[in-house]
């Protein structure tokens, strides 16, 4: 069964439209750097796993997501340094303790801290470098142009399609109870107590919306060939086969080294 995959908007909450070499690699190219990265960020070393979060970053920047790259980047990681220095650097009891600026502050902990960070910024930069050159529906067409069962490839590929439209329409109730006249502004506590005011209308929509897309999908026979052909496949080349060829059998050596590095 021959079916050409919607190609959708360009806009995407976090695919960022270019045309870098990194924009150009067939999609599974990338999702199989995306694993290695993720195994990596577990067997190095905090230098190493910091380098690889820079080098992510850098590459990111390159192609021309340097303002989502810092933006999710900061957003994510600032909360979390804060919260991991005040649990590890003062609270838990490591070891090495030194006085610094009238706070006693364990070397360990900074250590054990910057050791978590560095695995969380390379997961994270791994993960943006390709949701941001990676459009949801080209992910899909990938899937499916490699034999990847629909169901298999509608999975991977719908949280990136429904983080769109999930967010206008988070924002669309937040104006409308704004406009009944739900305070949104104001103390900490007031917000939290509107809190479920927002929240419930958008899983109410969220499930109907399932249920609605379910019914779609089973309607046109999503499921009635175990493999699809798609008709405009992104393009792929020998020299990106071999490349994920290569990574994923690079993974285990990567994990042996990892172990016998500790």
């Amino acid at each position: 069964m021959a079916v050409a995959r919607p190609s959708g908007s360009d806009h995407a909450l976090l695919y960022v439209p270019g045309t870098s070499w990194l924009h150009r690699l067939n999609p599974m190219t990338k999702l199989v750097a995306v694993l290695w990265i993720a195994v990596a960020a577990f067997v190095l070393p905090t230098a190493g796993t910091i380098a690889l979060a820079g080098l992510a970053a850098a590459t990111g920047i390159l192609a021309g997501a340097g303002k989502v790259f810092a933006r999710r980047l900061a957003f994510t990681l600032t909360p979390l340094t804060v919260a991991l220095f005040v649990v590890h650097g003062l609270l838990v009891g490591h070891g090495n303790q030194t006085d610094w600026f009238g706070l006693t502050v364990s070397r360990d902990g900074i250590a054990f801290m910057f050791h978590i960070l560095g695995r969380i910024a390379a997961l994270l930069a791994g993960s943006l470098l390709f949701v941001t050159t990676t459009h949801p529906a080209r992910l899909l067409k990938a899937l499916d142009s490699k034999g990847f069962p629909p169901g298999m490839a509608y999975l991977i590929a719908s949280p990136l399609l429904l983080l769109d439209p999930f967010t206008t329409r988070a924002r669309a109730i937040r104006e409308a109870q704004s406009a009944r006249g739900l305070d949104l502004n104001g103390s900490l506590m007031t917000r939290i107590r509107a809190f479920p005011a927002l929240l419930m209308p958008l899983i109410t929509l969220a499930l109907a919306d399932i249920d609605h897309r379910a019914q779609v999908l089973d309607g046109r026979g999503f499921r009635a060939v175990p493999r699809r052909t798609v008709l405009d496949p992104p393009p792929d080349s020998p020299a990106q086969l071999w490349a994920r060829r290569l990574i994923l059998i690079s993974i285990p050596f990567q994990i042996a080294g990892g172990l016998l590095w500790r």
